[in-house]
């Protein structure tokens, strides 16, 4: 796979992400896990996501390949399991300082970075947030995470565990799609 130093021509998102992927496996499920997740895989994206080195971009084909993989494989369909991962594969992914950072922010405060956020770490497709009292609405457009219901329940679960991170207490989301290639995650906080 070549080096990609701009952005990509299609989705794809920081290859920091993938490290923190296989950190995240490695530790719930050993390498057995993380065999199991290559077997299931595509072969084009399983070679992509099991380099030696993280590339600087990852395609998100390969993100949405990997986490069917680890649903149906390591974590046997079961979201406890997969749950786990997703969190441990975002606390790996944040670093000590941004996770040290969201911790002091507030909610609102969180919502209100998040465009930006996903500018920074993503090649394609439109973040936005509002926060309103306990409350908020993420709204995704255009991007490969919105097209099936297992990318939109993870990536409704990484805002949800986003807020959760502020020190929100009994953080809760539900997600749908409120429009062709537009996905609503609404989070509510006590």
């Amino acid at each position: 796979m070549g080096t990609m130093v701009g952005p990509p021509p299609e989705p794809a998102m920081k290859g920091f992400y993938l490290t923190a992927f296989h950190r995240a496996a490695g530790e719930q499920w050993g390498q057995d896990g993380l065999r199991d997740i290559r077997a299931r895989m595509p072969p084009r994206e399983a070679e992509e996501a099991f380099v030696e080195r993280a590339p600087l971009w990852v395609p998100e084909r390969v993100v949405v390949a990997w986490c069917f993989a680890l649903w149906e494989g390591p974590a046997d369909r079961k979201r406890p399991g997969y749950v786990a991962w997703l969190h441990r594969h975002m606390d790996l992914s944040f670093g000590r300082v941004r996770k040290w950072l969201i911790g002091l922010a507030s909610p609102h405060k969180l919502v209100e970075m998040a465009g930006n956020v996903w500018r920074r770490d993503h090649s394609h497709g439109t973040l936005s947030g509002a926060a309103d009292g306990k409350r908020a609405v993420f709204t995704l457009h255009d991007h490969p995470y919105v097209d099936t219901p297992q990318a939109r329940a993870s990536i409704a679960e990484v805002y949800r565990y986003s807020v959760e991170l502020t020190r929100a207490q009994n953080v809760t989301e539900t997600h749908a799609l409120v429009a062709p290639g537009t996905l609503e995650v609404r989070v509510r906080w006590a």
